[in-house]
């Protein structure tokens, strides 16, 4: 039992953590510079309405910085310091004082907030109930906007599903994508108009050596802002083991990390193979049931995600084998491990599927649904197949130099039998557009068709709209 003056100095101590996490608060400056991301003016966008936002994503993926930058966006658009409170789950004491409404409100109370106050969870996942909470807060109608952090959708979904219906927003924040990269390094590119042929003549050549950089490293924030390839490579390796650490074994409490390790390398060897349970039970010795939540769980800590097949029947389809992909290539690599330059790569045509893969993951709507196809009993397959009700996209990856525009068999068979509006195939070098019966079929370099996020959303919504 504590004596008061411990009390208070336990409750000093609290305090001088909070204080150095929301500098603002104090008067001391709070300017950074970030590299850009685009999550933030939907962020931005959604602080007018009552909802509570979850933000979720692969750990180290930028959550925590994307709720600073939102701190320093909301005082550049003139909401007082006092207004606005950043608290992380990982601090003494912070639980405690969010799990219990009462306390909290009387914390804002004291320290002079106004009308309209912004708070800001890191972490959420870590309250013992953080729905239940955060449920009471939304319910008292106290002009509180909540916006919330974690790592595992698993965890939030779980605790939070129940109480936070038609309460909550969420969103989903993936490492950098490649036109986050491309932003960055090529201003101009963001701002010049036109089809993926025109954008080509213009920023080809400069795509390339940014193009295969990060299939190679990815875009963790940490791993692209290394000053050196030894420095990137340990910067994965840290992610990877803190993700198994925390996550795995603390929170998600898997009985066998030695399989759960095994799995997620056997992932990364046949990234965008075809898999059977049985199979890959087998190669990490396990049994079926075990691989299934297994693979759930790096589905729900945003590790790896599936490509099923695509069929007229949505039920027989998911029940046929799956493919996976890691949401971060870098992270694959790692995990093989090869870290070699794409050009050397024995595996290079798998890392550029595994890139488009990642790409369409991040800006696809949550109408689309991204899906690869395969005949039985043949070789014809198509690589992905983007989905909006009746409507298809395929997308065949060619990582070849083209000499002429003519179509993979897999490719040429499904646009015969489906007669999709427009066809993509993925090439290395080769531009280029023709006809086939109805279908436009766009012949695009990797580094362009994943340059651009607006480029590509426009291609989505004119093949499937």
């Amino acid at each position: 039992m504590l004596c008061l003056h411990q009390a208070e100095e336990v409750s000093a101590m609290n305090i001088e953590i909070f204080n150095m996490r929301n500098p603002w608060r104090t008067g001391r400056p709070y300017e950074h510079s970030w590299l850009p991301r685009r999550e933030l003016e939907t962020l931005a966008g959604w602080m007018d309405n009552p909802y509570v936002v979850v933000i979720t994503g692969a750990r180290q993926a930028g959550k925590t910085t994307l709720l600073s930058m939102l701190v320093q966006r909301l005082l550049a658009n003139g909401v007082p310091a006092a207004d606005i409170f950043y608290f992380s789950m990982d601090d003494p004491g912070a639980a405690e004082l969010i799990s219990n409404p009462g306390d909290l409100l009387r914390f804002l109370r004291d320290a002079n907030s106004g009308p309209r106050a912004y708070i800001l969870i890191d972490e959420v996942q870590r309250l013992p109930s953080p729905g239940l909470a955060l449920k009471i807060l939304y319910d008292l109608g106290t002009g509180i906007k909540l916006v919330v952090s974690g790592s595992s959708s698993l965890e939030i979904r779980s605790t939070t599903r129940e109480h936070l219906v038609g309460r909550s927003r969420e969103l989903i924040l993936y490492p950098l994508s490649f036109s986050d990269i491309v932003r960055q390094n090529i201003p101009a590119a963001s701002r010049n108009d036109g089809d993926f042929a025109a954008f080509h003549r213009l920023y080809g050549q400069s795509l390339v050596p940014l193009f295969v950089d990060f299939a190679v490293w990815g875009g963790y924030p940490a791993v692209v802002t290394a000053p050196s390839a030894a420095e990137r490579a340990e910067q994965l390796r840290q992610i990877y083991d803190t993700y198994v650490t925390r996550d795995v074994s603390q929170f998600l409490h898997v009985g066998r990390p030695d399989v759960y390790n095994r799995l997620v390398r056997t992932l990364a060897l046949q990234v965008g193979s075809q898999m059977t349970w049985e199979g890959l039970a087998n190669e990490v010795r396990s049994s079926s049931e075990t691989v299934r939540h297994y693979v759930a769980m790096l589905q729900g800590t945003y590790v790896c995600e599936l490509a099923t097949p695509f069929s007229s029947n949505k039920l027989t389809g998911l029940r046929k084998t799956p493919k996976a992909y890691f949401v971060d290539c870098g992270m694959r690599n790692s995990t093989v491990p090869s870290l070699a330059a794409l050009d050397s790569r024995t595996d290079r045509g798998h890392v550029v599927e595994q890139v488009v893969f990642q790409e369409l993951l991040k800006v696809l709507p949550a109408t689309d649904e991204l899906h690869y196809w395969r005949t039985k009993g043949t070789t014809d397959e198509v690589d992905f197949v983007v989905t909006r009700g009746d409507r298809i996209l395929p997308i065949e990856v060619k990582d070849t130099h083209f000499s002429e525009p003519s179509l993979p068999g897999g490719l040429a068979r499904l646009v015969d039998e489906t007669h999709p509006r427009y066809a993509v195939v993925v090439t290395r070098d080769f531009v280029a557009q023709r006809t086939v019966g109805t279908t436009a079929v766009h012949f695009v370099p990797e580094g362009t068709f994943l340059a651009r996020r607006d480029m590509l959303l426009q291609l989505l919504d004119d093949a499937l709209g």
